[in-house]
């Protein structure tokens, strides 16, 4: 019972120290070393986690029970200086009085949830439909292919910049000419020239909170386009693998094409289109660049269209660490919280 699942020289080598022949201590070095050697392979990766990854969670989470910590603050030894310990900068950041003005974290908590739950359950949506589609073509399909993921190639802040002037008003609104395409398009329809991302941009108030609505569409419609190449990748990819016999059994039982693409296709695919759901929403929680692109580092008229990712920025650039530190934490916890419950309703609905 030993020597069960053990190597023929491993078992002669304990046999040998079992009579009594003593290994020196190269030996044993050696040995142990070699015991260990897989931990080589690894280590690049590990320490460049340690270094990148552990340690940043671990200093904010330090950092953000610091009162008043400030890097432009230092101390007798060099440090940054602050005002004890305790919760003051979660509760200012919650609040939204934190007394250096700028963005206001509920308004980005809502922006950040509003552009999240809308864009990646309809990019997931038409990404399917679009896959389905692809599917069926096969003559032009690898051309298709191309096509739509040419945008997942482009940088973000880039396409951002040329995707705002299909909306942005550049002169006046009596010139047709300079009230962007979408405007032109709507005129066609008898609809005044909106002023999409401007400071006329028209919103609802609701308290001391804006919902710019027109400004949120824009966001929208970007996050849509440009998070399609890459899910009608995996979602095309994943149609490949079905089994066919599927789709021949249900036309002989005169299924639909609806009831098909939902009730084979889908949870056939219900791995990936979970995968792209959960993945989707942990990118959109951290959306900022799109951001950037669209509206410029004000992210829009007073961070009225700012994200949590923007707020944290906003203060890391004017040296307030604490409360960015503050707001990471809590931006961890509602991924943490999202991505528990997505996966508790996966584990439900997802067929494996």
């Amino acid at each position: 019972m030993k020597f069960r699942n053990r190597k023929p020289k491993e078992v002669e080598a304990d046999l040998v120290l079992n009579d009594g022949v003593q290994l020196s201590r190269k030996e044993k070095f050696l040995r142990a070393f070699k015991e260990q050697s897989g931990w080589l392979f690894v280590a690049p990766a590990v320490i460049l986690m340690l270094i990148f990854t552990a340690y940043p969670i671990v200093s904010a989470f330090i950092n953000a029970f610091k009162q008043d910590l400030r890097m432009t603050s230092l101390g007798v030894t060099g440090q940054p200086m602050y005002n004890g310990w305790g919760f003051d900068n979660f509760v200012r950041v919650l609040k939204g009085d934190t007394g250096t003005g700028g963005a206001n974290f509920l308004q980005c908590l809502i922006n950040t949830l509003v552009f999240t739950f809308v864009s990646v359950p309809l990019s997931t949506l038409l990404a399917l439909l679009i896959s389905v589609a692809l599917n069926s073509i096969k003559a032009v399909q690898k051309a298709y292919q191309t096509i739509l993921f040419l945008p997942y190639l482009t940088n973000s802040l880039a396409m951002g910049a040329v995707f705002a002037t299909f909306f942005k008003i550049v002169g006046t609104q009596s010139s047709p000419d300079t009230v962007g395409i979408v405007n032109l398009v709507l005129g066609w329809f008898g609809i005044s020239p909106i002023d999409w991302m401007g400071l006329q941009s028209p919103a609802w108030q609701l308290g001391s909170l804006s919902i710019p609505w027109a400004k949120y569409i824009v966001v929208i419609v970007y996050e849509i386009w440009s998070g399609l190449p890459f899910k009608i990748l995996i979602l095309f990819s994943a149609l490949q693998s079905v089994n066919k016999q599927y789709y021949d059994a249900a036309r002989i039982d005169g299924a639909s094409r609806n009831t098909i693409l939902w009730k084979i296709t889908a949870p056939m695919i219900s791995p990936q289109i979970s995968y792209l759901l959960v993945t989707g929403i942990m990118g959109g929680m951290k959306q900022y660049s799109a951001i950037i692109g669209l509206f410029d580092d004000t992210m829009g008229h007073d961070y009225d269209v700012g994200t949590i990712v923007g707020y944290i920025y906003q203060y890391l650039d004017s040296s307030y660490t604490g409360y960015a530190f503050a707001a990471s934490l809590i931006l961890f916890a509602i991924i943490m919280v999202i991505t528990a419950i997505n996966l508790r309703v996966s584990n439900k609905r997802v067929s494996y």
